[in-house]
């Protein structure tokens, strides 16, 4: 897939259409490109994810460039997915969003929360960022998060070649997902009308 082809149909396509097209479906563009088998991989891959964070395999989804080959996001002028990029996964979960979301707001009563105002406005889009490197700031909720991913960083590295900073974002519904990117898709169409 070339850059002009994704411009074109952002370009003749429906919000909803594009959302659908390149944010939802099982085509991945990192796993057609780094395996033997991208379908396969694509739902073996969820099913590893939906094991090891107890959650429902069809509540797992990646975006960003590693499903695109090109971010979507409205200032990087579709940047193509490199060494220096981090790997998108959307876990749905509403239970385990309120939990981290609980925490961080102890955390922010308590002391300095890292990041407030991006963490801030992240809860108001309908979900939380995580990385496995964040300060669990002696929480247990993000304690045990963390060692629940740092026990299969390594297989994600051997088993499905990620070598990339996985970004957890833990959506509190479908809705929030759905909203997030229909109005960065938005934002991006509307920057490529005005240049085109």
């Amino acid at each position: 897939m070339e850059k002009q082809e994704v411009v074109n149909f952002i370009l003749e396509n429906t919000e909803l259409d594009i959302y659908y097209q390149y944010l939802i479906g099982q085509n991945v563009w990192y796993f057609q490109n780094f395996s033997d088998d991208s379908e396969t991989s694509y739902d073996e891959f969820k099913k590893f994810i939906s094991r090891k964070l107890d959650v429902p395999f069809n509540n797992i989804s990646i975006v960003g460039s590693a499903k695109t080959k090109f971010s979507f996001s409205p200032t990087k002028n579709f940047k193509v997915f490199g060494d220096d990029s981090d790997f998108d996964l959307i876990i749905v979960s509403n239970k385990m969003f309120h939990n981290i979301w609980n925490a961080y707001r102890e955390v922010a009563l308590e002391r300095h929360l890292a990041g407030y105002q991006y963490k801030c406005s992240n809860v108001f889009n309908g979900f939380v960022s995580l990385k496995d490197t964040d300060p669990t700031y002696g929480k247990s909720v993000l304690e045990e998060w963390q060692r629940k991913v740092l026990t299969f960083k390594a297989e994600l590295q051997l088993k499905f070649k990620i070598q990339h900073e996985v970004n957890y974002r833990i959506y509190s519904d479908w809705e929030s997902v759905q909203d997030y990117h229909m109005r960065g898709i938005s934002k991006l169409k509307g920057g490529l009308n005005e240049t085109n």
